[in-house]
């Protein structure tokens, strides 16, 4: 069933945090997000992070404001941006993927001028695995 304000949001972004703030990230993300009817995935490689949210078009653009004020990251890149027509994550507010081997990839996706589809699909896969 297509849902007409649900939407998601799939960015990268350089890690500035340690691994106990990764920690605090997560569980801050899953209280607020449960409030929120948001769901989504953080891909952390040590030296980057990758995350999917979906939810309601408003709450995702104060949940992108607040994510480019953190000082746990910087060079923060929307790749993806749009409608969805049913949620991917189901009701989980914040699945997990740790990657250490998807660093450079995901770098790659920050410094080039131009989003490679191939490489950002290849990052939304290792979100997805089982």
């Amino acid at each position: 069933m297509d849902r007409p304000d649900l939407y998601q949001i799939f960015y990268v972004s350089r890690s500035l945090a340690s691994p106990q703030q990764v920690q605090d990230i997560l569980q801050h993300s899953r209280e607020l997000n449960a409030r929120r009817q948001v769901t989504g995935s953080l891909l952390y490689t040590g030296g980057h992070f990758a995350q999917v949210i979906e939810g309601p078009a408003a709450t995702l653009a104060e949940t992108m404001v607040a994510i480019a004020a953190d000082s746990r990251h910087d060079n923060v890149r929307t790749l993806v941006k749009g409608r969805l027509a049913e949620r991917r994550h189901g009701e989980t507010q914040m699945a997990y993927t740790e990657a250490p081997g998807a660093n450079e990839l995901i770098a790659n996706l920050i410094d080039t001028r131009r989003v490679n589809t191939k490489r950002a699909q290849r990052v939304l896969d290792l979100m997805f695995q089982p």
